[in-house]
């Protein structure tokens, strides 16, 4: 596990969007901190491909202060146009059970929330 703050780093999510454009597509919103000036990642998503099949699974990481304005959303839903244009069949997700908003984004594209774990449901879309 790894603390919000490390996840949103500015460097860090630079890093990982540099990727293998045959296995995974990237999308990173961005913005300006008003105070500062300074140009700010508020939000990325990504599909990655499923090795052997036509399904991929999906990650979606928005900042706190973008939370609550509908980017997570939007990121998602245009990921998943990605997928389409590709010709996947399904897109997924491995989501924690307590992260009720991110379960609330996914349903809101389209995705159905299935338990799986204890501690886990899993989000799923068939294309």
């Amino acid at each position: 596990m790894m603390k919000l703050s490390q996840r949103v780093l500015h460097s860090r999510l630079t890093r990982i969007c540099f990727i293998d454009y045959d296995r995974e597509m990237a999308l990173v919103a961005e913005g300006t901190d008003p105070e500062t000036g300074d140009r700010e990642i508020w939000g990325v998503s990504r599909l990655t491909k499923l090795h052997g099949i036509d399904a991929a699974e999906f990650g979606l990481l928005i900042s706190d202060k973008a939370q609550g304005q509908g980017l997570g959303g939007e990121l998602l839903s245009r990921i998943v146009q990605v997928g389409r244009d590709e010709g996947l069949e399904v897109i997924e997700a491995d989501i924690l059970a307590q992260n009720r908003a991110m379960q609330h984004v996914a349903e809101k594209v389209g995705f159905t929330i299935e338990r799986s774990a204890a501690d886990m449901v899993k989000a799923r879309l068939t294309l």
